[in-house]
């Protein structure tokens, strides 16, 4: 029982719209009112003489236009029918950023990434971390190497948590994932709890790798994260967040400071011979930040008439002010963070730059800020999970010295 234009059975036709509405055998019979052995017997041909109401209920089910509901209609009775088109091919996606061509100092980050497993659930990651320490660097870096176990495709979702923007939407980020994995847009639904629905139900049996980057906060993370087994979700967020299941939190520090002088002199095009005391110092006045560190060495690439003593020089004046390269700036990243800061958090943040650089206790901190001590603990908690402020022993903090420049110029 062939079908002389399009060459397809009844099993193929049925089989290739299915696929095309990204629905299981089980979710089309569901949807159409019938039993899922029906719809089993039709798709391998051992069901000869289909019901004309089941036929129309699949039609139905399907969406089906008048010229499918033609070929569907003449293909259950062994005529032929019209040309009708298979489904739309499948395009994977790859849609990740180019790899960084320098990564230093973060082995044992890329050995908790790329070992995090679950036989259950979905694996997630979530990076977190000031702004400037790498977090987007290192999940590509690891989603790059983790590539070829997921051969279904790698997902990059800019989420815009800290961008000058908005933040990105729920509804609008799956959306534009549905489409990239090959969901026409009528097809997507208004509603984003259905939207969730839907990517849920795509990626089902599938092994899709899925950056999630610059995430604001859980309720703009979760919507995104899959539900079986064979995806892997990296999460990039500067604040902490929590996740559900067998995520896996993962905070980053600064660098050492040889993997430092290493970024440094990669970046910079320097030789060996560079004295060893002064690109320490370079790369401690840059707060050991990688973006800081990127920053001074493209400075100082840029500029052949500066020596690394020069550089040295100049960051030991207004390092935030030296620190900036066109549209990459340490205190521009910082703004961002300090604009998604509730007005009270804001309030703590400035006042605490008005400090010294050493640390300071809870008391401390609550009398600066003239409140009680369970409450100042709780603020200092905020910041710490903004990652605006480092908690070196229990209650007693401090600020990263680049952080405590741009909460003191403010």
């Amino acid at each position: 029982m062939g079908d002389p234009c399009a060459g397809m059975s009844l099993g193929a036709l049925l089989r290739g719209w299915r696929e095309r509405a990204l629905l299981t055998q089980e979710q089309l019979a569901e949807r159409a009112c019938l039993n899922v052995r029906t719809v089993r017997r039709m798709e391998s041909g051992a069901l000869l003489r289909p019901r004309v109401t089941s036929m129309l209920l699949l039609a139905e089910a399907l969406e089906l236009n008048g010229a499918d509901r033609a070929t569907l209609n003449a293909a259950a009775h062994g005529r032929p029918g019209p040309a009708v088109a298979g489904p739309p091919p499948v395009t994977v996606p790859r849609q990740l950023p180019a790899d960084v061509a320098a990564l230093a100092g973060r082995d044992r980050e890329l050995a908790v990434v790329e070992g995090h497993r679950s036989a259950h659930t979905v694996p997630v990651v979530c990076v977190n971390g000031m702004a400037g320490i790498g977090k987007t660097a290192l999940a590509v870096h690891a989603a790059h190497r983790l590539a070829p176990l997921y051969p279904d495709g790698q997902l990059f979702v800019d989420l815009r948590g800290h961008a000058p923007k908005a933040p990105v939407e729920p509804g609008t980020a799956l959306a534009r994932v549905l489409r990239t994995l090959g969901v026409p847009g009528e097809h997507i639904p208004w509603h984003p709890d259905d939207r969730a629905a839907l990517y849920r139900s795509v990626l089902a049996g599938r092994k899709v790798l899925i950056v999630l980057d610059d995430a604001a906060d859980e309720h703009q993370l979760l919507p995104l994260l899959p539900a079986g087994p064979g995806c892997l979700v990296i999460v990039t967020s500067r604040r902490r967040l929590t996740c559900h299941g067998d995520a896996r939190g993962l905070s980053l520090d600064v660098l050492p400071v040889t993997a430092g002088i290493a970024l440094f002199t990669r970046l910079a095009g320097l030789d060996r011979r560079a004295p060893a005391d002064v690109l320490a110092e370079v790369v401690r006045r840059c707060g050991l930040l990688p973006l800081a560190i990127r920053i001074a060495a493209a400075r100082l690439r840029a500029r052949p008439a500066w020596g690394v003593r020069h550089l040295l020089d100049r960051l030991a004046c207004d390092r935030l002010a030296e620190l900036a390269d066109g549209p990459h700036s340490v205190a521009a990243a910082l703004d961002r963070s300090y604009d998604r800061l509730p007005d009270e958090q804001r309030r703590v943040y400035r006042l605490l730059g008005s400090g010294g650089r050493a640390g300071f206790g809870a008391d401390t901190a609550a009398a600066l800020l003239d409140t009680s001590m369970p409450r100042a603990r709780r603020l200092l908690d905020q910041l710490m999970d903004a990652h605006l402020l480092q908690e070196t022993s229990p209650c007693w903090y401090r600020m990263h010295d680049l952080v405590h420049d741009h909460a003191a110029a403010l």
